[in-house]
Protein backbone atom coordinates (compact mmCIF):
# COMPACT_ATOMS: atom_id res chain seq x y z
CA UNK A 1 0.00 0.00 0.00
CA UNK A 2 1.11 3.48 -0.76
CA UNK A 3 1.55 6.23 1.71
CA UNK A 4 -1.66 8.08 0.89
CA UNK A 5 -4.03 5.16 0.39
CA UNK A 6 -6.76 4.46 2.87
CA UNK A 7 -7.53 1.10 4.42
CA UNK A 8 -11.15 2.02 4.93
CA UNK A 9 -13.84 0.95 2.53
CA UNK A 10 -14.98 3.79 0.31
CA UNK A 11 -18.62 4.80 0.68
CA UNK A 12 -20.65 4.78 -2.49
CA UNK A 13 -21.53 8.23 -3.72
CA UNK A 14 -25.19 9.08 -4.03
CA UNK A 15 -26.22 9.16 -7.67
CA UNK A 16 -27.64 12.48 -8.76
CA UNK A 17 -29.83 13.39 -11.68
CA UNK A 18 -31.53 10.00 -11.61
CA UNK A 19 -35.28 10.00 -12.05
CA UNK A 20 -37.31 8.10 -9.49
CA UNK A 21 -39.02 5.03 -11.00
CA UNK A 22 -42.45 6.24 -9.88
CA UNK A 23 -41.94 9.48 -11.80
CA UNK A 24 -40.99 7.46 -14.89
CA UNK A 25 -44.21 5.49 -14.58
CA UNK A 26 -46.29 8.64 -14.19
CA UNK A 27 -44.57 10.21 -17.18
CA UNK A 28 -45.20 7.14 -19.32
CA UNK A 29 -48.84 7.10 -18.25
CA UNK A 30 -49.21 10.80 -19.08
CA UNK A 31 -47.66 10.28 -22.53
CA UNK A 32 -50.47 7.83 -23.26
CA UNK A 33 -53.38 9.49 -21.44
CA UNK A 34 -52.93 13.14 -22.44
CA UNK A 35 -53.28 12.59 -26.23
CA UNK A 36 -56.33 10.36 -25.67
CA UNK A 37 -57.97 12.97 -23.45
CA UNK A 38 -56.99 15.72 -25.91
CA UNK A 39 -58.53 13.85 -28.86
CA UNK A 40 -61.76 13.24 -26.96
CA UNK A 41 -61.91 16.90 -26.02
CA UNK A 42 -61.09 17.95 -29.59
CA UNK A 43 -64.05 15.98 -30.97
CA UNK A 44 -66.41 17.93 -28.71
CA UNK A 45 -64.68 21.26 -29.38
CA UNK A 46 -64.80 20.82 -33.17
CA UNK A 47 -68.48 19.85 -33.08
CA UNK A 48 -69.22 22.85 -30.87
CA UNK A 49 -67.19 25.12 -33.15
CA UNK A 50 -68.99 23.93 -36.27
CA UNK A 51 -72.38 24.53 -34.65
CA UNK A 52 -71.34 28.02 -33.46
CA UNK A 53 -69.76 29.04 -36.76
CA UNK A 54 -66.11 29.24 -35.70
CA UNK A 55 -63.70 30.00 -38.56
CA UNK A 56 -62.44 26.43 -39.00
CA UNK A 57 -61.04 25.88 -42.53
CA UNK A 58 -63.46 23.99 -44.77
CA UNK A 59 -60.70 21.64 -45.96
CA UNK A 60 -60.36 20.31 -42.40
CA UNK A 61 -64.03 19.42 -42.13
CA UNK A 62 -65.85 16.45 -43.62
CA UNK A 63 -64.59 13.08 -44.73
CA UNK A 64 -60.91 12.58 -45.56
CA UNK A 65 -60.01 12.36 -49.27
CA UNK A 66 -57.48 9.67 -50.06
CA UNK A 67 -55.62 9.90 -53.39
CA UNK A 68 -56.55 7.18 -55.91
CA UNK A 69 -52.96 5.96 -56.09
CA UNK A 70 -52.99 5.15 -52.37
CA UNK A 71 -56.44 3.52 -52.60
CA UNK A 72 -54.99 0.95 -55.00
CA UNK A 73 -52.82 -0.48 -52.22
CA UNK A 74 -54.83 -3.56 -51.25
CA UNK A 75 -53.04 -4.15 -47.95
CA UNK A 76 -54.07 -0.76 -46.58
CA UNK A 77 -57.73 -0.94 -47.60
CA UNK A 78 -58.79 -1.54 -43.99
CA UNK A 79 -56.91 1.57 -42.85
CA UNK A 80 -58.34 3.74 -45.63
CA UNK A 81 -61.89 2.56 -44.87
CA UNK A 82 -61.42 3.37 -41.19
CA UNK A 83 -60.02 6.84 -41.95
CA UNK A 84 -62.82 7.62 -44.39
CA UNK A 85 -65.36 6.64 -41.73
CA UNK A 86 -64.11 9.40 -39.40
CA UNK A 87 -65.87 12.74 -39.70
CA UNK A 88 -63.78 15.96 -39.37
CA UNK A 89 -60.61 13.90 -38.83
CA UNK A 90 -58.10 16.61 -39.78
CA UNK A 91 -59.79 19.26 -37.62
CA UNK A 92 -59.95 16.79 -34.72
CA UNK A 93 -56.23 15.99 -35.05
CA UNK A 94 -55.22 19.67 -35.28
CA UNK A 95 -57.29 20.59 -32.24
CA UNK A 96 -56.06 17.50 -30.36
CA UNK A 97 -52.45 18.53 -31.02
CA UNK A 98 -53.03 22.06 -29.76
CA UNK A 99 -54.93 20.81 -26.69
CA UNK A 100 -52.11 18.31 -25.97
CA UNK A 101 -49.53 21.10 -26.12
CA UNK A 102 -51.67 23.17 -23.76
CA UNK A 103 -52.10 20.30 -21.26
CA UNK A 104 -48.40 19.39 -21.32
CA UNK A 105 -47.50 23.07 -20.82
CA UNK A 106 -49.77 23.37 -17.79
CA UNK A 107 -48.35 20.14 -16.36
CA UNK A 108 -44.79 21.42 -16.88
CA UNK A 109 -45.61 24.65 -15.01
CA UNK A 110 -47.20 22.69 -12.15
CA UNK A 111 -44.20 20.36 -12.02
CA UNK A 112 -41.83 23.34 -11.92
CA UNK A 113 -43.68 24.89 -8.98
CA UNK A 114 -43.75 21.64 -7.02
CA UNK A 115 -40.08 20.97 -7.75
CA UNK A 116 -39.21 24.45 -6.48
CA UNK A 117 -41.22 23.85 -3.30
CA UNK A 118 -40.21 20.27 -2.50
CA UNK A 119 -37.00 19.76 -4.47
CA UNK A 120 -33.43 19.94 -3.20
CA UNK A 121 -32.05 23.29 -2.05
CA UNK A 122 -30.64 25.57 -4.69
CA UNK A 123 -27.25 25.88 -2.99
CA UNK A 124 -25.30 23.08 -1.33
CA UNK A 125 -23.09 23.29 1.75
CA UNK A 126 -19.98 24.10 -0.31
CA UNK A 127 -21.56 26.83 -2.44
CA UNK A 128 -20.88 30.48 -1.83
CA UNK A 129 -24.08 32.46 -1.38
CA UNK A 130 -24.85 34.81 -4.27
CA UNK A 131 -23.69 38.38 -4.07
CA UNK A 132 -26.62 40.55 -2.97
CA UNK A 133 -25.39 43.90 -4.08
CA UNK A 134 -22.10 45.43 -4.98
CA UNK A 135 -20.96 48.18 -2.69
CA UNK A 136 -19.20 50.83 -4.68
CA UNK A 137 -17.02 53.41 -2.96
CA UNK A 138 -17.88 57.00 -3.48
CA UNK A 139 -15.69 58.80 -5.94
CA UNK A 140 -13.46 61.46 -4.37
CA UNK A 141 -11.18 63.86 -6.19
Amino acid sequence: MGRYTSYQKQQEKVKRNEVHPVMRGIGCLLLVLVPIIAYGTAVYVVDYGVRRGWPIPIAWLGILDIPPLLQKLAGLAVVWNFLQGQNNLIANLVFALSISILIFGVLAIIYGFTYKLFGPPEYGPTDVPPERGRKVKRYKR
